[in-house]
C-alpha cells in the first residue's frame, strides 16, 4: 500500500514539474506575475497586502523557469510537495505509520488543490505553510514550553506573509498559549511574552512593506482602500454579494467545499468519498477516536476559517475554501483509518489515491495546454481588421498583460458606458457578457441592439468566473 501511494505521489510531482501552467488568465494572476518584474503595491503589482514571501519565493526559482508566472507556479509546486511531511507527522500522532502515509498521499494527490497549486497564485504555497503551521502547534503542545513555542509563532508570520486571508488560523496560537497557561507551564508574563514575539515576527514582513511604501501613512491608506473595496464592493463577501444567507451557505457547503474542493467536480471521487463518509458513521468497537485531542485543534482551525470564508471571502471563487476541504479530508480519513484499522480499510484509501492521481494528471496537462477563454478572446480580436473598441469587466487586466494592440477598457456603470461609447463614433463597439451582466445587475437593460458575435470557452474548474466569454457587438 505504501509503495502504490508513493508511486502516485511521485507520479503527480513529476507531472506537476513537467506541466507548469504557462497562462496568466485572471486579474489576481496578473497582479502576482507583474510583481516579479517590479514590486509596487500602488500599481497592484501585486495587490495589497503584497504577499512578500510568495513573491520572494518566486524570485528564488526564477532562473529555473521560462517565464515569471511559471516561476511562481514552480515555487508553489516545490513548497506544496513538502507538505506531505507535516500531514504524515500529524496523522502518525493518531494512527499507525502506514495509515498516516496513506492519509498524506490522499491529501497530496487531491485534484482541485493541485489545479490551484498549478496557477501563479499564492494559495499553493499558503496551503503548504498551513500544514507546517498546523503540525508545529501540535508539536509545541506536546512538548514543554520553551524553544518549540517559537516555531508556530514564526510559521504563522510566514503563512500571513504568503496569504493574509489565513489570519483566522491565528486561533491555533490562542489555543496553544491557552493550553500552556492552563497546564501552568507558563504564567501571565509568559503569555504576554509570546504574544509580543508573535507580533515581532509579523513585523518582519509588515515593516518591510511599510518601508517600501514610504511610511506608515501611505501603507495604511493602501490598507483601508483595499479592505474597504474587498468587504463593501468587489470582494464577493456576504456584504457585497446579493445572495441570501441560505443560498450562500448552500453554495459554500455543497458546491464549493464538497463538489469542487473534495470531489473535484468528478462523480468517481464523489462516490468514493461518500462511501468513506458512510463507513465513518457506522457503528464500530473503537469509539475513542472522537476524544483524541488532536482533532480538537484541527476542528478548531476548520471552523474558524469556515466562518471567515463564508462571510468574508468571494463565494464565486471556490479556491477560497481549500483549507476547509483539505482539513475535512484529513480529519475524515484519519478517523476512518483509526476506526476501521485493517487491510481492507487501506485498500479503499488506495483506490482514492489512484483515482485522484489519474484525475489530477489529466487536469494538470489540460491546464498547461488548453488556452483560457480570455486568451481566445484576445487572439480573435487581434485578427479583426476594422476599427473597434472593446469594453470589458475584469478581462482587460489580462489583455493589458498580453499587450494587445487594440483599444480596450474596463467599464463600471451603464451611464458611463453610454457617454464613453459616444467618443468612438464610426468604430465597432464590442462588449463582453460580463459587462452586459453587470449592467443588468445594476438595473439597466442595454438600450441598443446586442448581437452575439462569438463565444469562447475553457474548463470551468480552471477559471470558475471567466470560463465562458461571450463577445457582443453593440449598436446604439
Amino acid at each position: 500500500m505504501v509503495g502504490l501511494s508513493l508511486l502516485a505521489v511521485l507520479y503527480i510531482f513529476v507531472d506537476q514539474l513537467s506541466s507548469l501552467n504557462p497562462f496568466v488568465s485572471s486579474w489576481d494572476q496578473v497582479d502576482f506575475t507583474l510583481a516579479m518584474d517590479r514590486y509596487d503595491l500602488r500599481a497592484m503589482q501585486p495587490h495589497f497586502p503584497g504577499y512578500p514571501y510568495f513573491i520572494f519565493g518566486g524570485m528564488l526559482v526564477n532562473s529555473l523557469a521560462e517565464t515569471s508566472n511559471q516561476a511562481l507556479v514552480l515555487f508553489n509546486v516545490l513548497v506544496y510537495g513538502s507538505s506531505i511531511l507535516p500531514v504524515y507527522f500529524l496523522g502518525k500522532r493518531y494512527i499507525p505509520g502506514v495509515s498516516a502515509f496513506l492519509v498524506a498521499a490522499a491529501i497530496y494527490t487531491a485534484s482541485y488543490p493541485l489545479i490551484i497549486v498549478n496557477q501563479p497564485m499564492s494559495e499553493g504555497a499558503a496551503l503548504a505553510a498551513f500544514w507546517w503551521y498546523f503540525w508545529s502547534i501540535a508539536a509545541a503542545e506536546s512538548r514543554p514550553a520553551g524553544k518549540w513555542m517559537l516555531l508556530p509563532l514564526f510559521l504563522f508570520s510566514i503563512l500571513l506573509g504568503i496569504r493574509l486571508s489565513y489570519i483566522p488560523m491565528g486561533i491555533g496560537l490562542v489555543y496553544l498559549i491557552y493550553r500552556k497557561w492552563a497546564k501552568r507551564e507558563i504564567a501571565l508574563g509568559g503569555v504576554v511574552k509570546y504574544v509580543l514575539i508573535a507580533g515581532l515576527f509579523q513585523l518582519i514582513w509588515v515593516g518591510a512593506l511599510v518601508i517600501s511604501e514610504g511610511g506608515i501613512v501611505n501603507f495604511l491608506e493602501l490598507a483601508f482602500g483595499f479592505t474597504g473595496g474587498h468587504f463593501q464592493e468587489w470582494g464577493g463577501t456576504s456584504v457585497s454579494n446579493e445572495l441570501s444567507i441560505w443560498a450562500r451557505m448552500k453554495t459554500f457547503l455543497f458546491t464549493n467545499i464538497l463538489w469542487w474542493g473534495i470531489f473535484s467536480r468528478t462523480t468517481v471521487l464523489m462516490v468514493l468519498y461518500i462511501v468513506i463518509g458512510i463507513l465513518i458513521f457506522l457503528p464500530a468497537s473503537n469509539r475513542k477516536i472522537y476524544k483524541e485531542g488532536s482533532f480538537h485543534l484541527g476542528t478548531l482551525l476548520l471552523f474558524a476559517y469556515a466562518v471567515w470564508a463564508l462571510f468574508a471571502q468571494n463565494i464565486d471563487k471556490p479556491r477560497h475554501i481549500l483549507p476547509i476541504a483539505l482539513l475535512l479530508a484529513f480529519l475524515g480519513l484519519t478517523i476512518y483509518l483509526k476506526k476501521w484499522s485493517g487491510g481492507y480499510a487501506g485498500v479503499l484509501v488506495i483506490v482514492v489515491i489512484i483515482a485522484q492521481a489519474m484525475i489530477s494528471s489529466d487536469y494538470l496537462q489540460n491546464q498547461a495546454e488548453l488556452e483560457p477563454a480570455v486568451y481566445q478572446l484576445a487572439d480573435y480580436l487581434e485578427e479583426q481588421q476594422e476599427d473597434f473598441i472593446l469594453y470589458t469587466w475584469e478581462e482587460t487586466r489580462v489583455l493589458q498583460f498580453l499587450k494587445m494592440p487594440y483599444p480596450h477598457k474596463r467599464i463600471y456603470t451603464y451611464k458611463i458606458f453610454l457617454h464613453d461609447q459616444g467618443l468612438y463614433k464610426g468604430k465597432t463597439i464590442y462588449l463582453t457578457n460580463s459587462v452586459v451582466d453587470g449592467f443588468r445587475s445594476q438595473g439597466f437593460e442595454p438600450g441598443g441592439k446586442l448581437e452575439k458575435v462569438e463565444t469562447f470557452t475553457s474548463d470551468k474548474i480552471f477559471d470558475p468566473v471567466y470560463h465562458k466569454i461571450i463577445l457582443y457587438k453593440w449598436t446604439p
